[in-house]
């Protein structure tokens, strides 16, 4: 582990404190915090063992069975997170194991349940793999703001402080830059809903941050679609590689038709801009009923719209089926949102099979919240169908296998989960078509002519069949050998 000093603008010493101007703000250090800034040479870096051997010299060792180094470690990420040093070389971390995620599962568990006892971590599990499988998941804020029950080792509880406090400054900024968006949007007559990322973390969390950094989401009207990409762009915001922009081209018509997002980037994070919540069109309500009875929360001191309580159960619910419940964040949104009894008071439709498989395995993984209605306690009889393939998906590794690109390798579970979304028949077909014709195969295409465009695409695409089936062939025989 190298550390060097962070982006300091100024740094005063007296009576062994320090105080220290860093991002716009000043910070005062503690006798130990400045020791250790200032063992750190100027203009050059230094190791952990270097950095402890001074703080003992000057404070001597700690009683057992505390440990020197894992004190300072612990010191020195909580100066990384805000800046006043910087890690040059990351601490070298274990990967997640089966194990790791299994205790993961049970820690979130024992935290959502409100016990005050304190988890402690299996002896098969390491504070490094544990970490992991939190990073893994995206549910490290959660697990460090829980760390007063949690029996974890001091440096890994030092590590996921450190992110968590990372993640919230940058939140704080994905906050402003919100607001702003949603302030042009809403100024030029779009009406505009917020929902999954920080939207979402206040309203399923109660905090901010408790989801970490992500996407902008933004669901609007489908007739105001070019009028907020209009908007947008205006701001700086561009669609990112792979995906048309606004125009009369073929590939944008088909992109409006047979899509639901467009991706924008241009500022700290990324915009995903829906014309529908996803791919399956009559899974929820047209935006006039959504944007009817919204629900308002506020994200970084400006209120935005977002969706009904209901409506944001469904919408996490069929979000993180799509993804195969791969991701505890998702399973965890869906039962704090569960909590909620204004959840309940505003349903007015059967939940989808997508969605009771959700709920299902989140009651199943993380308990049964207080005043549970019935139908909780069948969706998680249901959800022993998938339980198996859930846990599978939430151990294997976070990216999706690039083999889903050729057609046929993931064609037959996006139409699976497709159906227990309810998809109909034009659905199916859009995913044939997406399968067929990836969107990107379109990138650059400017003709208004699908006759000329299609042959075009098609001659990409089989260029990229080739590749993968070859490159597929090529492993395949690898591992046979």
């Amino acid at each position: 582990m190298r550390i060097s000093h962070g982006d300091l603008r100024d740094v005063y010493v007296e009576d062994g404190r320090a105080a220290v101007f860093v991002h716009d703000q000043v910070v005062v250090l503690s006798e130990i915090a400045t020791r250790i800034l200032t063992s750190v040479p100027t203009g050059g870096s230094t190791d952990l063992d270097a950095i402890t051997r001074h703080v003992v010299a000057d404070f001597g060792s700690p009683e057992p069975p505390l440990d020197a180094r894992d004190l300072t470690m612990q010191h020195v990420l909580d100066l990384v997170a805000h800046g006043v040093l910087a890690d040059d070389s990351p601490v070298e971390s274990e990967p997640f194991t089966d194990a790791s995620v299994s205790a993961l599962r049970d820690a979130l568990h024992h935290v959502i349940s409100g016990n005050r006892s304190v988890w402690r971590l299996p002896p098969e599990v390491s504070g490094q793999q544990f970490v992991a499988a939190a990073d893994r998941h995206r549910v490290s804020p959660t697990v460090a703001a829980a760390l007063p029950v949690l029996d974890l080792p001091a440096a890994s509880a030092a590590r996921l402080t450190a992110k968590a406090l990372q993640e919230t400054a940058t939140v704080e900024k994905l906050a402003v830059e919100l607001a702003e968006i949603v302030t042009a949007l809403e100024q030029s007559g779009v009406r505009v809903l917020v929902f999954k990322g920080l939207a979402l973390a206040v309203q399923a969390h109660h905090d901010v941050a408790a989801r970490g950094t992500g996407d902008h989401d933004l669901l609007v009207p489908p007739d105001d679609l070019e009028r907020a990409c209009a908007v947008l762009a205006a701001q700086g915001w561009v669609a990112a590689g792979g995906f048309s922009r606004p125009g009369d081209s073929w590939a944008w018509r088909r992109l409006v038709r047979d899509y639901y997002e467009l991706p924008l980037v241009g500022g700290i994070g990324s915009i995903d801009l829906h014309w529908h919540l996803g791919p399956v069109r009559h899974a929820f309500p047209d935006f006039d009923v959504l944007w009817s009875r919204r629900a308002t929360v506020s994200v970084g001191w400006h209120d935005v719209s977002t969706l009904a309580p209901y409506d944001a159960l469904a919408h996490s619910a069929t979000h993180t089926a799509k993804d195969h419940w791969r991701w505890l964040r998702g399973l965890l949104d869906v039962r704090l949102l569960m909590d909620d009894p204004l959840v309940w008071r505003s349903a007015d439709r059967p939940l989808r099979q997508d969605q009771l498989l959700s709920v299902g395995l989140a009651e199943r993984i993380f308990g049964s919240p207080a005043g549970a209605p019935p139908i909780i306690h069948e969706a998680a009889h249901i959800a022993g169908e998938v339980w198996n393939h859930a846990v599978e998906r939430q151990h294997g590794p976070s990216h999706v296998n690039v083999a889903t690109r050729v057609p046929g390798a993931g064609l037959y579970g996006a139409l699976v989960a497709l159906r227990r979304a309810g998809a109909e028949a034009d659905d199916l077909l859009r995913q044939l078509s997406l399968s067929l014709l990836p969107l990107d195969a379109a990138a650059g295409l400017d003709t208004p002519s699908a006759w000329q465009a299609v042959p075009r695409v098609l001659a990409h695409r089989s260029a990229e069949i080739m590749r993968l089936s070859s490159s597929a062939a090529r492993r395949s025989l690898q591992r046979g050998g």
